[in-house]
């Protein structure tokens, strides 16, 4: 079960608990989780916003909402699509699900949705990183870099774009935070590079200083100061700009000998020449389209990249080919200044971090999805797993039992019992005879805390035993788990048992929190 539906869990039976149970709970759950204070260092920390956009903690949210007389509380997935992926590759790869959480009370109806944040990774604010910036020489161009690269990262992520004038208030934003907290060290560095393309000083107030450091590590050791060649093509390229190139480079032998050994080492298979004498010719015959579908573009440029190491200088580009082919001379040197670790400033980690899941309540709830009938998506969910299962067998993958084990607490009798350690020894043994492994006794032994858990949120018997059952059930995750699994034999079906499983757990513990 990952910490997102844990945390969901946990929410619901404190919130539906009785009032007799409540600080008890709140004790427990607090050891786990700081539900009295946001943003404790080293902690992570449940919080809420109310509606009238005050946060608070975990612990005085649920106060709160019980004066209003609680009735029920439901969980809605809101699950991320894509036609790019199957469902379950999806959840692997991005991060926890997303849900809406609906608190029924006499008095009022309350939906949040649930975010994470996180403390900055560096010890350097946005404020204190803002006065970096206006301190610099010319700190308006600064500004506009930092601007620029605001905007290039919210582009790839579907965010607004950020004009210099609005630059340092969104860093000081809820949501500019988070960016930074990624941008950082980009920023920092790109920064640095202005500076020494524009031939000014790094400007390092000593107030911020504490908050950098100095490496003397070099990629290239000692020969850090090695000047990198740097050549490529912006755009498609004709055969005479190509050849125009070439004869542009102090020797141009040697530019179609170097190009004939990495054609000796590496052959093209679109190209049926590689002497050095015969390449000019070759390229000549060819279109624009043809050249590129070649690869000879690329052996070309490294080509006259090596030599230009060799021989100390940068490769020539012609006035004429400007448009064609790069970096320009500001774009160059800043490869350069980047590829020069020396001296550089690097921001230091945050030393007191904290992480924060946050109710964030919404206003709108006309688009939830309905809840559906706790039976049917239970018998959905278990036909899924008996598949999966079962094609898991056919491939021999040790999954075969994890599925089987996960499918015991919905299908099965399991023994009654008030989830004690008593209860757990008599769980074992009926395991036993049916057949299950050692592994699935140690996978019990090692999570009956959370069936504990379950039972002393006051949840029934119903809803402890389906939600062990989905959390047994999640093997889909990174290495090593069911998505990882090498199937040569009927990929077809792999693909469809997995997804289904995946959608069909999902669906249920949803539908079981909600009942």
């Amino acid at each position: 079960m990952n910490r997102l539906d844990y945390i969901i869990t946990l929410s619901k039976g404190i919130l539906e608990a009785p009032e007799e149970n409540i600080e008890e709970l709140l004790n427990y759950f607090g050891a786990i989780f700081e539900l009295k204070e946001i943003q404790k260092p080293g902690a992570v920390s449940l919080a809420a916003g109310l509606d009238d956009g005050t946060e608070v903690c975990f612990a005085d949210w649920a106060k709160q909402l019980r004066t209003e007389k609680i009735k029920k509380c439901v969980v809605r997935s809101v699950a991320q699509e894509s036609d790019k992926l199957p469902e379950h590759i999806l959840a692997a790869f991005a991060g926890t699900q997303e849900y809406l959480f609906e608190v029924l009370t006499e008095k009022s109806t309350h939906c949040y949705v649930i975010k994470t944040f996180y403390s900055p990774s560096y010890a350097i604010t946005t404020e204190l990183f803002g006065e970096l910036v206006d301190v610099q020489t010319n700190s308006e161009a600064h500004w506009e870099l930092v601007a620029n690269l605001i905007t290039e990262s919210n582009e790839l992520n579907g965010r607004k774009a950020v004009a210099k004038s609005e630059a340092r208030a969104y860093l000081n934003s809820k949501e500019g935070k988070g960016e930074f907290n990624f941008l950082a060290t980009k920023l920092s560095e790109e920064m640095q590079i202005e500076c020494t393309v524009a031939g000014t000083p790094f400007l390092l107030p000593g107030h911020l200083k504490n908050l950098f450091y100095q490496s003397d590590f070099s990629f290239f050791g000692d020969d850090n100061n090695r000047e990198i060649a740097f050549l490529y093509a912006l755009k498609e390229c004709s055969a005479e700009q190509l050849i125009q190139l070439v004869h542009a480079q102090p020797s141009v032998a040697a530019v179609w000998s170097a190009c004939e050994a990495d054609m000796q080492e590496w052959p093209l298979p679109d190209v049926p020449v590689s002497k050095a004498t015969e390449l000019e010719a070759f390229i000549q015959k060819q279109t624009t389209e043809q050249l590129s579908l070649t690869g000879l573009v690329n052996v070309v440029c490294g080509a006259i990249r090596r030599l230009s190491e060799e021989n100390h200088v940068r490769p020539t580009i012609p006035e004429s080919l400007k448009d064609v082919f790069g970096p320009d001379k500001t774009e160059y040197d800043k490869a350069l200044a980047r590829g020069n670790s020396k001296d550089r400033w690097y921001l230091k980690s945050n030393e007191t971090p904290w992480e924060v899941s946050f109710f964030e309540p919404l206003t709108i709830t006309t688009l939830l999805e309905s809840k559906g009938n706790v039976e049917v998506v239970k018998k959905e969910f278990s036909q899924a797993l008996s598949e999966i299962e079962q094609f898991a067998k056919k491939i021999q993958s040790p999954f075969e039992e994890a599925f089987r084990f996960a499918n015991y607490f919905l299908i099965e009798t399991v023994p009654e019992g008030n989830f004690d350690a008593a209860h757990l020894e008599v769980i074992s043994k009926d395991l036993t005879t049916k057949g299950f492994s050692e592994r699935s006794l140690e996978v019990l032994k090692n999570n009956f805390l959370y069936l504990e858990e379950w039972y002393k949120l006051n949840y029934d018997r119903e809803t402890i035993l389906g939600l062990f059952a989905v959390k047994n059930a999640n093997q889909f995750g990174g290495m090593g788990s069911w998505n990882d699994q090498y199937v040569e034999e009927d990929p077809e079906t792999y693909e469809k048992v997995s997804a289904e499983t995946f959608s069909a757990m999902k669906k249920y513990f949803v539908v079981l929190l909600s009942k």
